[in-house]
């Protein structure tokens, strides 16, 4: 077997930007609050509810928020050398997740942009392996000596890897909304993003035979893809009662291509300089209601489907087209806003989303679980023309998944994938000019 196969299970599920709008995607603090912000209408409505725009108070309005986050995954495999029971941990984070919020109303008409992250935004590390390097590295090694190719026997042998891998949409949206009459509005707008996705690493594997270690020759990777596509949003908000607001929103964008750069040569035997890989963000219609029942307590409720089916990209090796790995997918929350005081406000709400990847179709690399996102915040108005909002979230996958195989590889072997917690904290403030 291919030193080249070891490295294409690293990296499966890396190379495609399968990014749809879900309860990870933030652009605001007041996002981390409630989790819950498709019927904004304040300052971080250009990213959530363009047509809501036009409901604030006249003015220009700037908001700026970063978002850091961590969160991990775990994989617990008995199928290694020892068959002992082994965790393998990855992590993700960011410490800088930057999201900017421009508004400017005026009457019926308003004017709005966002600049930011458009998707992914976190940086990786796999640093722990996976099982599966365990077994390719013990199936090469064996191969190997069958084909006369090593020496033999083998009485032990180790697979040590490193990887790192990030993913970062930035760009910008803009556009403008009109309130048609005093309970409709809509708004038009164009996004712009540029993808950015780096992934470097390198793999050993070293096995003893009798007299000593024999190393395989490392194996290298130092790869960027890179590229850009367009969206539009429209939006649609409907107010049949005074308090009451039913926001809409869908976005569609164009296809995302993007182009290989091997850097230095270490291109694993996986990839050639200059190839393309199709990818995209997935289309959404994102839905959100708010009720006020009091002057002071604001109730929410939220709804986002992912059009997976909409999509067309590349096919792989078993001619599945990559957009066929996933459902269709929806999650679903509820959020409530109190105004304690003229100067602070309070909001806690949840989450619900199942998992969009379709189960046999999910590998160590890239695996989902059915999720609850938890969030709770404050905003203080400082004075008249500043705010801050602080706010928090925890995700926590609600179930694990189990994988039993008795064919493949060298011997039976369980597994167990496990999403860990999901942390993010939401800091930002707003100005009124």
């Amino acid at each position: 077997m291919k030193r080249s196969v070891i490295l294409s299970i690293l990296m499966l599920g890396a190379v495609s930007v399968m990014a749809d709008y879900n309860p990870a995607n933030n652009g605001s603090a007041a996002k981390m609050k409630t989790g819950n912000r498709n019927a904004s209408t304040t300052t971080d409505a250009p990213f959530y509810n363009p047509a809501g725009t036009i409901w604030g108070a006249d003015g220009f309005f700037m908001e700026f928020s970063t978002i850091p986050f961590l969160s991990t995954k775990s994989i617990f495999d008995n199928g290694n050398f020892s068959a002992a029971n082994y965790k393998y941990k990855s992590k993700t984070s960011s410490l800088f997740y930057p999201a900017l919020n421009l508004t400017y109303k005026k009457d019926r008409f308003a004017a709005f942009m966002f600049v930011g992250i458009t998707n992914g935004g976190g940086a990786g590390n796999y640093n722990d392996g996976l099982p599966n390097f365990e077994r390719l590295g013990y199936f090469n090694v064996m191969m190997g000596i069958m084909a006369g190719q090593l020496p033999g026997p083998v009485n032990d042998y180790s697979v040590k890897t490193s990887f790192k891998g990030s993913a970062y949409g930035v760009g910008t949206s803009f556009g403008v909304a009109y309130r048609l009459t005093d309970w409709a509005s809509v708004s038009a707008a164009f996004q712009y993003s540029r993808q950015m996705n780096h992934q470097e690493g390198w793999l050993d594997i070293t096995y003893n035979p009798a007299p000593a270690a024999v190393p395989i020759p490392r194996t290298e990777i130092d790869v960027d893809f890179t590229g850009q596509n367009f969206g539009f949003i429209g939006g649609l908000n409907l107010k049949p009662l005074p308090n009451l607001l039913i926001a809409q929103t869908f976005r569609y964008y164009t296809q995302l291509e993007l182009k290989t750069k091997v850097n230095d040569g270490k291109d694993g035997g996986l990839f050639t300089d200059g190839d393309k890989v199709k990818s995209t963000y997935v289309p959404t219609y994102n839905l959100g209601i708010a009720y006020n029942v009091t002057e002071k307590l604001r109730l929410d409720y939220n709804m986002n489907l992912s059009f997976y089916s909409m999509l067309n990209l590349d096919k792989d090796a078993d001619g599945v087209d990559v957009a066929d790995y996933y459902h269709n997918g929806i999650d679903f929350g509820v959020a409530a806003e109190y105004q304690i005081s003229d100067k602070l406000n309070w909001g806690v709400g949840c989450t619900y989303a199942p998992y969009k990847m379709k189960q046999k179709y999910q590998s160590e690399m890239e695996f989902e679980n059915n999720s609850l996102w938890l969030n709770t915040g404050v905003g203080i108005k400082m004075s008249e023309n500043l705010g801050l909002d602080l706010g928090f979230q925890v995700g926590l996958a609600t179930q694990e998944r189990k994988v039993e195989n008795s064919t493949d590889w060298v011997a039976p072997f369980t597994q167990k994938y496990q999403n860990g917690a999901s942390y993010s904290m939401g800091i930002g403030f707003w100005y009124r000019f």
